[in-house]
């Protein structure tokens, strides 16, 4: 979508904000320019455009110039009629906190109030007109203080594509009707509240703006920095000290896929690094308070390396970064395209270094960059089928029913008899979930004591929620399954960290860069307290889950070989061959699965292929009834894969089972089983004896 009006006409409609938004600038981003009409006339939008683009500013102009009467009343106390009128929802509790930080100087000599919430930060006791949080922290105001939204006027998701087809982009659908169906109880002909969602690629426009927005706008501005990337491989941690120790750079922010590696990472770092650095480290398992000071800290240094995970992947304010190192590929290209935008923000070009561990993850740094590259060229990401992905005119999305026992709960603690009702689930569930799968989900939960029947068609809390109650541990849907062991501050007990194992007291962990002894063991949890200068004896284990790698990613590197959608290739090695699928992960596995029930002698090797122990000229004819038998007992581990909620284990089984097949997606896998052929391509055979290492 595109608007004809100038720069000079959308600056007039603006009478309010221009002067704390765009005057400093002087005029608007292309973003700006196209964005704020549609959302002044009151429409929802979707925007989508490169980061560092403006979108923020692109989307709170036109919102608060558009209410700005309303935004104008005094604060109340939280007791009283809340004047909220703007709810923006961010990713993470940083995000939140660095928005609010970089917004609230412009709103200072307004009348206009902001404040955060987060689980760090609490609500201030006077409620601001504008309110930045998480989606959690919405939940849980919203079993709080819910009259706090009575009178909201608009609410704004950000980096969109980071929540959508995800627990917690089905959280957010559930919790809009919540916050429609609040407004509407005092008010009940009080039109929608106008959404917003802003992102920097959308792969699928018109279906996330049907999962969360009326009607919308869709504008989409192509744009972006070059990247001067670099690929060299990873033997060991002596090879990314050299590459500091000879590349110009004052500041890096280096990626790792896992804390252990941070860890690991860091020490070495402050070990070998031959050039004086600060060396920080920063991931979701410190504590808040640790992890600004490391921001901050890193932001004031004058050379300093931060080694941190996915934590800092988005907006936060870290000062100017010079380069950004990789230690390994990012599984997919959300998370690769945020990692590089991370760098060189001042500069005309982002700086990057991609350290690969192994031949397959060189050849994904490789796609994951020419697409990023298309994407530039393109404009957008309209559909899967635009960058060659013959998956489907859009990417697959199922709805995660283990959402709805997060929400169930947190009905319960909303609800002033402390119950639920099915009619309750089913007007926040979406339409293709039925009554009887809700039933179903109700049934379980009883049988599994976290619920007990009361009055005639009600369910109120039994012992395990109680005690799910009693921690506030029911307002996520993403992080460690229920009854993980819990790491807490030994003194204070709080949480800080979720880990695989316990520990026996004693033991020496590191964590956060720092030596801590456990000092205490207790059925679930366990209490650790700083051990300067201790030996450590292992590091802090943390409850990961396993990281898929897409079929886009890998088809994209069929691609670089020139291999033709839908083919596949064949690598003789006695007394079989390597079948080089590029189906990704979760796609590969069922594969291979699916020959072993055909009678076919299979292993899975990686996302790239199979090995097969005897000559295959050709797939056997797929066998319908294998297919669905193979998929059920793979439910599992394609489960972990799939990331299908905090609470997917507590679903009754066949519901599950349901859930986890629908988003295998198995008619497109079909679709593909059926149109596979399978090649051998000689001049390619040295690149694939690679991939299968």
């Amino acid at each position: 979508m595109t608007t004809n009006l100038s720069q000079q006409e959308v600056k007039e409609r603006l009478p309010h904000t221009w002067r704390l938004f765009f005057a400093r600038h002087g005029r608007f981003t292309p973003v700006q320019q196209q964005a704020i009409p549609p959302i002044l006339d009151g429409r929802d939008a979707l925007i989508i455009a490169a980061t560092a683009s403006g979108k923020t500013e692109a989307v709170l102009a036109p919102l608060l110039e558009r209410y700005w009467p309303h935004l104008q009343l005094p604060n109340y106390p939280i007791t009283q009629l809340p004047p909220l009128r703007l709810l923006y929802l961010c990713p993470t509790r940083a995000l939140v906190r660095d928005l609010y930080e970089r917004l609230q100087p412009i709103l200072a000599d307004t009348a206009v109030t902001m404040g955060l919430k987060t689980g760090d930060v609490p609500l201030a006791a006077q409620l601001p007109a504008i309110l930045i949080t998480t989606p959690e922290s919405t939940d849980s105001l919203l079993t709080r203080a819910p009259k706090t939204f009575t009178g909201l006027q608009a609410i704004v998701l950000d980096e969109i594509h980071l929540f959508d087809n995800t627990p917690r982009g089905d959280h957010i659908r559930c919790l809009l009707p919540r916050l429609e169906r609040i407004r509407a109880y005092e008010q009940p002909d009080i039109l929608p509240m106008q959404r917003v969602a802003l992102s920097a690629t959308v792969a699928d426009p018109a279906g996330v703006a049907g999962r969360y927005l009326h009607e919308a706008a869709i504008v989409q501005v192509p744009g972006g920095r070059p990247i001067a990337a670099e690929i060299r491989p990873l033997y060991s941690l002596a090879e990314l000290v050299a590459a500091l120790s000879q590349r110009a750079s004052f500041k890096s922010l280096i990626f790792c896929n896992s804390r252990a590696e941070v860890e690991e990472t860091a020490v070495t770092l402050r070990q070998q690094l031959p050039h004086h650095a600060d060396v920080f480290v920063h991931y979701s398992n410190l504590d808040a308070a640790v992890r600004r000071d490391v921001e901050e800290r890193f932001a004031a240094a004058a050379t300093a390396v931060c080694i941190c995970t996915s934590t800092l992947e988005l907006g936060i304010d870290i000062g100017s970064v010079n380069d950004v190192v990789l230690l390994g590929a990012p599984p997919d290209l959300n998370s690769f395209m945020q990692r590089m935008g991370r760098g060189g923000r001042r500069t005309v070009q982002t700086q990057v270094l991609c350290m690969p561990r192994s031949p397959g993850e060189w050849a994904r740094f490789e796609a994951l960059l020419e697409l990023t590259q298309e994407i530039g060229r393109l404009g957008d990401w309209e559909t899967g089928q635009s960058l060659n992905y013959p998956i489907s005119q859009s990417p697959h999305y199922s709805f995660r029913p283990s959402v709805l026992i997060q929400q169930t709960f947190s009905l319960i603690k909303q609800s002033p008899t402390g119950s639920v009702r099915l009619a309750d689930l089913r007007r926040i569930a979406p339409p293709e979930v039925t009554d009887e799968t809700m039933r179903k989900i109700l049934g379980q939960l009883t049988f599994a004591h976290y619920l007990q029947s009361g009055r005639l068609g009600e369910w109120k809390p039994d012992e395990k929620l109680q005690e799910l109650l009693d921690k506030h541990e029911i307002y996520s849907n993403i992080g460690a399954d229920v009854g993980a062991i819990t790491a807490v501050d030994a003194h204070t007990g709080h949480t800080i960290a979720h880990t695989d194992r316990s520990y026996p007291p004693g033991t020496v962990v590191l964590f956060g860069g720092q030596p801590m002894r456990v000092a205490w063991v207790e059925k679930y949890r366990f209490g650790l307290l700083p051990a300067p200068g201790g030996a450590v004896d292992d590091l802090l284990r943390f409850a990961t889950s396993y990281a898929a790698i897409p079929y886009p990613i890998t088809q994209a590197v069929a691609r670089s070989l020139a291999v033709p959608p839908g083919q596949m290739v064949w690598l003789p090695e006695e007394p079989g061959g390597f079948l080089f699928h590029f189906w990704g992960t979760v796609w590969g596995e069922l594969l291979t699965a699916v020959l072993v029930m055909q009678g076919v002698s299979a292993e899975t090797i990686n996302e790239y292929c199979t090995f097969i122990r005897q000559p295959l000229p050709q797939l056997p004819p797929l066998d319908e009834t294998r297919l669905q038998k193979t998929a059920r007992e793979m439910v599992t581990t394609f489960a972990n894969r799939l990331e299908m909620g905090r609470f997917h284990r507590l679903l009754p089984a066949d519901v599950a089972t349901a859930a986890t097949i629908q988003q295998l997606n198995l008619p497109q896998f079909r679709a593909q089983y059926r149109n596979a052929s399978i090649e051998t391509v000689p001049p390619i055979f040295e690149q694939l004896a690679l991939l299968a290492q």
